[in-house]
Parts: structure tokens; sequence; C-alpha cells
């Protein structure tokens, strides 16, 4: 049930979320789609197209690789990817209209990524791990700290209605 109005921040994060949650639905389409398709003419042809080398010690290693995948591993990236593109647009839709339950999507999904995006930065590290950590290190407090509130506020307001209806704590 949604709660009040959502602030302009949680409106960000939701329009992130329903932003990535499109583009991972589209990327998982695409996905499904190259189940049956030969994989490593695709390649040639994007390599032939982009002007790239075949002779590229890199690109002839990937072309390899791109032979090798097997239409199982794609029906099973493509099923991960639409399974987290679900739960994206799910909270950015939840957070858009102000629902509690989304902000508690949020915390939890942010909270589980942010202990292991801080063990690869100290594994390896990155001005862009640097900014992904920081980015939802931000969006993991602003939304832990706006649940907070929200739920000191229903707590102070159940027992304001528990005094004015007589019953004690």
């Amino acid at each position: 049930m949604p709660s009040k109005k959502a602030p302009i921040g949680l409106k960000v994060i939701a329009a992130a979320k329903l932003a990535k949650g499109v583009a991972l639905a589209c990327l998982s389409l695409g996905v499904f789609d190259l189940i049956h398709r030969d994989l490593g003419a695709l390649a040639r042809r994007l390599v032939h197209a982009a002007r790239i080398s075949p002779e590229n010690q890199y690109v002839a290693i990937a072309l390899e690789k791109l032979g090798l995948v097997d239409p199982a591993t794609l029906v099973r990236l493509g099923i991960l990817t639409a399974l987290y593109a679900s739960i994206l647009l799910i909270e950015g839709f939840g957070l858009w209209i102000g629902a509690a339950w989304a902000e508690y999507m949020v915390v939890i999904s942010s909270g589980i990524f942010v202990p292991e995006e801080f063990l690869s930065l100290v594994h390896s590290f990155t001005w862009t791990r640097v900014a992904i950590l920081a980015v939802n290190a931000v969006i993991l407090v602003y939304v832990a700290a706006l649940v907070w509130i929200r739920y000191r506020e229903r707590m102070a307001e159940r027992a304001a209605r528990r005094t004015d209806s007589g019953t004690p704590r």
C-alpha cells in the first residue's frame, strides 16, 4: 500500500531503476533472440562491419570463444537477465508510487551488493569501482534513513492513537 508521496530523491532512484530495468529487459530479449543463431558468424559480420582486423589477437580469441557458447547457456543468461530486470522494474515502480515495501527492497538489494563491491575494490582498485561503490552506498544510506524516519513516524502515530483511545501501551 503506498505511503506518503515519494521524495524527489526516491523519484530519481526510481527513474534510474526503471531505466536499468527496461534496458535489461531489452537485453534479455536480445539474448533469447540469439539462441538459435550462429554466434561466431554473427560476431565475424560485426567485426567486419566495424572494420576491426579479425587477425587481432583479442578479436580472434573472442571469436573463438563465441563459437563455443551453447544454447543452454544463452537460455540461462536470458532468464537471469529477465529476472534481474523484473526486480529492478518492481523496485522502480514501487519507489515511484511511494510504497514502503519498495524502500525495504532497495535497502536489501543495495545492502547485499555493497560488501561485495567493497571487496572487489580492495582486490582490484579502479576509479570506476570507487564510483559504483560510492553511488550504491549513498543510495543505501539515503533509503535506509528514509525507512528509519518513516518507521519512527508510524510508531509515533500508533502511540498517539493508543493514548487517544485511552488504551495504555
